[in-house]
């Protein structure tokens, strides 16, 4: 019976333990679950944000460059025509053709210079007071493409630093038939440090980009200012065979750049009526650089949670560890003899009642004896109390040495003991009990000056017999060694 009390309070307690870590790691999980759930949304919505936004600032980029480009355009289709109009006068030193190009000049607000090349590839500016200095130009693609049947035409060159000037900047070319000077070309030349601060204005701060491709994937401008991307081309670049060359707008996540080493949000629109893409982009890390701190706070409060739902956890299992010592340390004063550390009277009773049961169940043999040392009483008068004390712990740990795992020896009272021998005939017992006499009597206890002696008496369970009636029979049995002179064994044998 107290095995098996025994066995459902270990249950118990292994269901208690396990309640706990249910409880804790399910709380954990939950809390990290949300920790990462509300993050991946943060970040998504964020991302989703930024891209509306993105693609807003493109259509106003778009709308820039094509406003920019129609007046280049169009300054350029003015000139053309006054030179058609007066073929016979030199365009550079026209009175009328130098204050058109001015007033042009002005309603750009200085971000378009109209320049000429002749036949022969020489650049003319206008007025051309010979500060060009009869620079050849025939080897610029802005001049060659309008002797090009493909490319004859509008024309929007690429980046080319003037040898005049020294300033980097976009040509836009258109050939001329009738004009004087042997003007041949006319170009529209846009500065890029000039459009570089209202295109900078607009940048997202601090890594985005704004940049100005061809169609065939050249760069034209890029803000902020890198000459190293600057007429370079990203025609065979996923970016272009994905997704510039091959819609018409969109948005995408960039990869890492090799430039900077920065991914970046990506949103592009091709120009209306231009050879022309614009691309608005903004770095991942900056977009994200709320999104960060936020998730740095959240994931510290759910560490100190963690943390916390642990220490708790702990506190709680180590608890439940210390109740349970507690209540096996109580069950084993309640259950032992604090002077010999054997098997108190409720311990026997306990034991005997179970053995009993497991000897019916499984109709086993089941022997009990009493053992009691002889003249105890002469020891405790002669020698003291602490000697016969000692002499108790002796007997009961000779005794307990003597017996298997499965039985039991316990203190009954004074000097008395009672052994339950499982699964033992009452000739076994018998056999035992003598060599346990013997050992007794070898014992070699200090203090003492004589030899142990003990009497004992022997009881076979009897099928349906009660245990106090096995306690009585094994106890006349007793009575009767002593009658007999003591110092022996007598067995209680059945009728």
């Amino acid at each position: 019976m107290q095995r098996l009390k025994d066995w459902l309070i270990e249950r118990l307690l292994g269901v208690n333990r396990r309640i706990v870590y249910g409880l804790v790691g399910g709380m954990l999980i939950c809390l990290w679950s949300f920790v990462g759930l509300w993050s991946w949304w943060e970040r998504s919505s964020i991302l989703h944000a930024n891209a509306q936004v993105l693609d807003q600032l493109s259509t106003a980029v778009h709308e820039q460059t094509r406003s920019l480009f129609k007046q280049a355009d169009t300054s350029l289709l003015v000139a053309r025509r006054w030179m058609a109009e007066h073929p016979s006068q030199d365009p550079g030193t026209a009175p009328g053709f130098i204050r058109l190009i001015d007033e042009l000049r002005q309603a750009s607000d200085g971000l378009i210079d109209i320049r000429m090349v002749t036949r022969d590839g020489t650049l003319r500016y206008i007025p051309d007071l010979g500060q060009t200095r009869q620079t050849d130009v025939s080897d610029r693609d802005y001049f060659k493409a309008q002797f090009d049947p493909k490319t004859r035409g509008l024309y929007v060159a690429q980046p080319v630093v003037s040898r005049v000037t020294g300033k980097l900047g976009i040509p836009i070319s258109m050939p001329v038939t009738q004009a004087g000077g042997n003007v041949a070309v006319i170009f529209a030349a846009i500065e890029l440090d000039r459009i570089a601060g209202s295109f900078e204005a607009e940048r997202i701060k601090p890594q985005g980009t704004i940049a100005m491709l061809r169609t065939d994937g050249l760069f034209l401008f890029r803000s902020p200012m890198d000459t190293r991307i600057i007429g370079s081309s990203a025609a065979q670049s996923p970016m272009w065979t994905q997704h510039m060359g091959t819609h018409p707008r969109g948005n995408y996540l960039s990869g890492v750049s090799p430039v900077d080493g920065l991914s970046r949000v990506v949103t592009y629109m091709r120009v209306q009526d231009y050879p022309l893409v614009v691309a608005v982009s903004a770095a991942v890390e900056d977009l994200l650089d709320e999104w960060r701190k936020n998730t740095a706070w959240v994931v510290l409060v759910a560490l100190v949670i963690s943390a916390f739902s642990l220490v708790l956890g702990s506190i709680l299992l180590r608890t439940m560890k210390k109740e349970e010592l507690a209540r096996r340390e109580l069950e084993h004063l309640m259950l032992t003899d604090p002077l010999t550390g054997v098997g108190n009277r409720r311990l026997l009773m306990q034991r005997l009642e179970e053995e009993i049961l497991r000897a019916q169940r499984h109709q086993r043999c089941l022997t009990l004896v009493f053992l009691d040392l002889d003249r105890f009483k002469d020891i405790n008068d002669q020698r003291g109390h602490d000697v016969g004390d000692t002499v108790l712990v002796h007997v009961a740990a000779a005794l307990r040495s003597r017996l298997r795992q499965s039985d039991l020896v316990a203190r009954f009272g004074g000097e008395e003991f009672v052994l339950v021998l499982a699964e033992t005939t009452l000739p076994d017992g018998l056999l035992l009990v003598e060599q346990m006499r013997a050992t007794l009597h070898a014992l070699d206890i200090p203090g003492l000056g004589w030899y142990i002696t003990a009497s004992a008496g022997l009881a076979q369970w009897q099928d349906g017999e009660s245990s106090a009636s096995l306690l009585r029979r094994a106890d006349q049995a007793l009575y009767r060694a002593k009658q007999a002179g003591r110092d022996r064994s007598c067995a209680d044998l059945p009728a």
